[in-house]
């Protein structure tokens, strides 16, 4: 539903993903006394606000009246982002900040973004950014302010939450977009055939690589970009297969921002269950279950065994074709 008032511009929605009450609202018109944005000072005239359940959960500032509407559908893509964070991960923003998040577009500057504190900020916008690059800017500064931080890498990042979050982000938001969930105001204009290229390139490949080979531990020990990646991979390798809800326990429980943190945060939230049920992303996949076959068993379909890699015993191979899997704790 949409109202519209004078000089103010209203629209209010429930989401079709977790059935949220979201609410925007802001003005055409630049408000009396501009913002003046913490980092930099620049004033910016132009504002919007985006409401969950009647609270204050984002703020989007631009410069100028040509980026006002960039600005509704950043906070519009935002909230959705808030929900899926808060309904699949279990995460919430900062309470230090009172939960609110504040969003600064900028016409000038250096193109890129940067996020700091509950700050997020967008350079050298204009009409002509393609959709999709809107996207991925807004869900990587997203990530950095909302996924739990794992670090300590010399490239291409020293904090990969950003890119953990550009990408997982961008997978749900497909998904949502692929079942009529939300419309294309939603993932910034970017269209279904825009993501599933972007998923095609950045998202795919590095689960299908952790399914083919499981964890490589000489990857996993750089600091560098193979490093970087196989921490990626390994996290959307374990969105894919135990379901979101696991995958953000993993990062909740982590307990540190190095990688083997989040490694003992997976192993221990899926210890936490007697039974899982996972989905390999190919037939024969290797799967992660920590104790290997000292400690799981399959128990559907019927049949099938659990055979583990000599030299990782943790990660064993199904003898099946089948793609969902049941395992037991023994």
């Amino acid at each position: 539903m949409c109202r519209i008032q004078p000089l103010m511009r209203v629209q209010e929605w429930q989401s079709a993903v977790g059935g949220y009450r979201f609410r925007i609202q802001g003005s055409l018109s630049p408000t009396s006394t501009p913002v003046s944005d913490p980092l930099h000072g620049y004033a910016f005239p132009y504002q919007v606000e985006g409401y969950h359940e009647g609270n204050l959960r984002l703020q989007v500032y631009t410069t100028r009246q040509n980026l006002y509407p960039y600005a509704e559908r950043a906070c519009r893509t935002l909230l959705h982002c808030y929900e899926l964070a808060q309904t699949r991960l279990g995460l919430e923003h900062a309470l230090r900040y009172e939960g609110v998040l504040r969003v600064f577009l900028k016409t000038d500057g250096k193109p890129g973004a940067e996020q700091q504190r509950n700050l997020l900020y967008l350079y050298a916008l204009d009409e002509r950014l393609p959709p999709q690059e809107w996207l991925r800017e807004l869900t990587h500064e997203y990530g950095h302010w909302v996924i739990p931080p794992i670090n300590s890498f010399v490239e291409p990042e020293a904090w990969a939450n950003g890119d953990l979050g550009e990408r997982w982000f961008t997978l749900h938001l497909t998904e949502a977009l692929r079942n009529r969930q939300v419309d294309t105001e939603t993932t910034m204009g970017a269209s279904l055939s825009d993501l599933e290229r972007y998923l095609h390139r950045a998202v795919r490949p590095l689960i299908e690589r952790m399914a083919r080979e499981g964890l490589n531990p000489n990857r996993w020990r750089s600091r560098r970009r193979e490093g970087y990646e196989e921490y990626l991979a390994l996290a959307l390798y374990a969105d894919a297969v135990y379901r979101s809800e696991r995958f953000g326990r993993a990062m909740r429980i982590a307990g540190g921002v190095e990688p083997d943190d989040f490694l003992n945060g997976l192993r221990e939230c899926l210890l936490e269950r007697e039974q899982l049920t996972v989905r390999l992303p190919l037939p024969k996949a290797w799967l992660y279950l920590p104790g290997g076959v000292r400690r799981w068993r399959a128990i559907q379909p019927a049949g099938v065994s659990l055979q583990p890699d000599p030299k990782r015993p943790d990660w064993l191979r199904p003898n099946t074709e089948a793609t969902e899997l049941i395992v037991r704790r023994r």
